[in-house]
């Protein structure tokens, strides 16, 4: 259902999982943030950050917490019965902008699983292995002050 995914969510998890052996690894650590807005004009915007992060004080500093932070935007569209499609227009990943990253979703009330196609991805200590991504997400309920 449409309606069901629109919304602002909150990053409960997210971790990757090798296809083959079904190992997973946190790349942004046990307790990632995130922000996943999916608004009804049609717009997408996801923000993920380590969960882990101290306050930064030196240029050096910032500029080496930036590959830990994962964000993108671009007109999306949900396409029957579970794809999330992004046109992606601005993105912290360069290659990604001026593609469209396709996703499966799931929802159930207020979760959100996304995850991403099998996709290569290098190791320090091996060959490269063929990950998913799995994000699960909680619906953010608004506060009346």
């Amino acid at each position: 259902m449409r309606n069901g995914a629109l919304g602002a969510w909150k990053l409960r998890s997210f971790h990757m999982e090798n296809v083959e052996t079904k190992e997973r690894s946190e790349p942004f650590g046990s307790e990632p943030r995130g922000s996943l807005i999916l608004h009804a004009d049609g717009r997408m915007a996801a923000l993920i950050a380590p969960g882990e992060r101290t306050a930064l004080t030196a240029g050096a500093d910032q500029a080496a917490a930036f590959p830990k932070l994962l964000a993108y935007s671009g007109r999306f569209r949900l396409e029957p019965p579970d794809r999330l499609v992004t046109s992606v227009d601005v993105a912290s990943i360069e290659d990604w902008i001026g593609t469209d990253q396709a996703r499966t979703y799931t929802v159930d009330g207020d979760r959100l699983d996304i995850f991403t196609p099998p996709g290569r991805m290098p190791r320090q200590d091996a060959d490269e292995v063929t990950v998913i991504g799995v994000l699960s997400w909680t619906r953010e309920t608004s506060t009346s002050t």
